[in-house]
């Protein structure tokens, strides 16, 4: 388990919204494409359901960079790995800009090695200074800046794209990120004084010991070698709501582009809310993997019906579901990644928050392409989302079981 955490509440309420605010901006880079999709397709002479790929070279060059990010992270100091990340991944959205299928394939790699080590970084900081008591809330609080900016990006990338154009859609998140870089300049002298003075001077590279240990530890944690199985799947759950809930609308429901990027927005806002009301239960229940099996029914209820959705069915009713799926497929990972946290060795938060990350990925890499795959071959979305309800009903269940069987003591 972690050390206790620092009390200073300037340093921790300092932390949480300023985190909070880089994850709406990372998470607005790392979706833009998925929103832009039915917008920049016919230009690059490509399917609207091709961004699948684009979405998983974001996340293939984002699992890379998540190798020895932990090391990266206590050799620049952790506002400072942030301030890289975000600078890469907004050349990355410039790139886009530019157009054509070759600038894409290059730009998603590009986002993908700035984005993959911010949740890192991050939780370097707030394993530091949040009080232990409220650890999952308050790292399901900072990761509620992932559906918010999901939700912004289907309420603003849409309407920015049919005014300006979609490549100026994509510069202005290019812009927002480089302002970002700026914005937290301030903040290193909070965070970044606890990199170690003996990191000075070595290679900027990790080894292969700094990649592969955290590995090694974590998957001999009992807990965190089932949860890193559960996290994949999740992850690829998650990775379909966001990445096609607006191409689904548009294809699929006969919906409007704005009505469907309006769609995804309600779906991710809930799954803000349901990031801090998971994180709360979590801490309250003191069994976190319970509550993770129990977010997995709700998915995979939610996923079933969303499979039978028709242009025929009312639009509140298609809301209804896709809150519901925001809330729960969406709302799971500050959970996680606290859980991640709380079971590494002191100071050592990043580095085990960066090897339970790698299967995150690795399940939001292979989803897209299986979804897609599917796709084409049975041109019935329906198909995808019940393999996806499937394997979540599988693997909530597993959870539920070793959840049982090892009894996770309370975080102290």
């Amino acid at each position: 388990m972690s050390s206790a955490a620092p009390t200073d509440l300037r340093r921790y309420l300092i932390a949480l919204v300023s985190l909070t605010l880089v994850q709406v901006v990372a998470t607005m880079g790392f979706n833009q494409a998925s929103v832009l999709a039915p917008a920049a397709a016919p230009a690059l002479g490509v399917a609207a359901a091709d961004v699948a790929y684009y979405v998983s070279l974001v996340y293939l060059a984002a699992m890379i960079s998540t190798l020895g990010g932990g090391a990266i992270n206590r050799r620049l100091g952790p506002i400072r790995f942030i301030q890289t990340g975000l600078t890469v991944a907004a050349i990355g959205s410039f790139i886009f800009a530019v157009g054509g299928v070759t600038m894409a394939t290059f730009s998603a790699l590009i986002v993908g090695l700035g984005s993959g080590p911010l949740t890192i970084a991050s939780s370097h900081i707030l394993a530091r200074v949040s009080p232990p008591r409220l650890a999952n809330v308050t790292f399901s609080l900072k990761q509620s800046g992932v559906p918010v900016g999901f939700a912004i990006c289907g309420a603003v990338l849409p309407t920015l794209a049919l005014d300006f154009g979609w490549r100026w859609a994509a510069a202005s998140i290019g812009f927002l990120s480089l302002a970002t870089v700026i914005a937290v300049q301030p903040l290193r002298r909070l965070y970044d004084e606890e990199q170690a003075s003996d990191q000075v001077g070595r290679r900027f590279l990790p080894t292969a010991a700094e990649i592969f240990e955290p590995l090694r530890l974590a998957w001999r944690d009992p807990i965190l070698r089932p949860m890193c199985f559960i996290g994949m799947l999740f992850s690829a759950t998650q990775a379909i709501v966001v990445n096609f809930t607006v191409v689904y609308a548009v294809d699929g429901l006969k919906m409007s582009y704005v009505l469907a990027g309006a769609l995804l927005s309600a779906a991710t806002v809930t799954g803000a809310f349901g990031r801090v009301f998971w994180g709360a239960l979590a801490d309250l229940l003191r069994r976190p993997s319970t509550v993770l099996a129990g977010i997995g029914g709700i998915v995979a209820i939610a996923a079933t019906t969303m499979a039978f959705s028709t242009p025929d069915w009312p639009i509140t009713a298609v809301y209804i579901v896709c809150i519901v799926l925001g809330g729960t497929a969406v709302g799971w990972n500050g959970v996680f990644i606290a859980e991640s946290a709380s079971r590494a060795p002191p100071g050592r938060a990043a580095e085990f928050t960066g090897a339970t990350q790698l299967f995150v990925f690795f399940g939001a890499l292979l989803s897209p392409l299986l979804f897609r795959t599917v796709l084409a071959i049975t041109h019935s979305y329906e198909a995808g989302y019940l393999l996806l309800a499937a394997g979540v009903t599988v693997c909530s269940f597993l959870l539920a079981r070793a959840a049982m069987r090892s009894r996770v003591t309370p975080r102290r």
